[in-house]
């Protein structure tokens, strides 16, 4: 059983990343001030400083969890659909739809807004690419190279933060290259 300090870390945790969520996808990243978070979360400024740092480190925390919810539904699509040619599909058209419904990552994607955040998802492997590989590695098992898990992870990613064709065309292209690898 988790100890009650614990709960209320991870409680005032949420309410940090909630808060930081609503002014990002408000106002932007660049907008975004401890102030501000302190006063929608209800968490004083201090204790933010205390939980997670700077604003660079919240902005981390803020991708972090973003992208565990992506992990979410591929792995809850995955499960739905054991056989690969068929889950591979479902979970990558369920990246991108959350994708293009979430109003943080499109914010952070607008012209114009500070490289900040845009930053961990597009130049820092770690922080999304590292995380995600490794993820989908684990749910696909010894099913998957490397290789495959790669591609097909850079390829969603892709689609996600730069969305090129519609999304039943965005599926089938990755849906191709995943049979690929499996028939290979």
């Amino acid at each position: 059983m988790p100890s009650f300090y614990a709960e209320l870390r991870e409680l005032r945790l949420e309410r940090l990343l909630d808060a930081s969520a609503s002014i990002v996808a408000e106002v932007g990243w660049d907008a975004l001030s401890m102030t501000e978070v302190s006063k929608r979360s209800g968490v004083p400024r201090q204790s933010i400083y205390k939980e997670v740092g700077a604003k660079a480190d919240l902005g981390r925390a803020l991708v972090d969890r973003e992208v565990g919810r992506f992990l979410a539904k591929a792995s809850e699509e995955l499960a739905a659909h054991p056989d690969l040619e068929q889950g591979i599909p479902a979970a990558v058209r369920g990246v991108l739809q959350l994708g293009r419904a979430n109003p943080v990552l499109q914010a952070v994607l607008q012209p114009g807004q500070d490289a900040g955040l845009l930053a961990l998802l597009t130049v820092h492997p770690d922080a999304v690419l590292g995380q995600v590989t490794e993820a989908v590695t684990a749910l696909l098992g010894d099913v998957a190279s490397e290789a495959m898990v790669d591609t097909l992870v850079r390829l969603t990613v892709s689609h996600v933060v730069q969305p090129t064709v519609e999304l039943d065309e965005a599926v089938e292209r990755i849906g191709v290259a995943a049979r690929a690898f499996l028939q290979a």
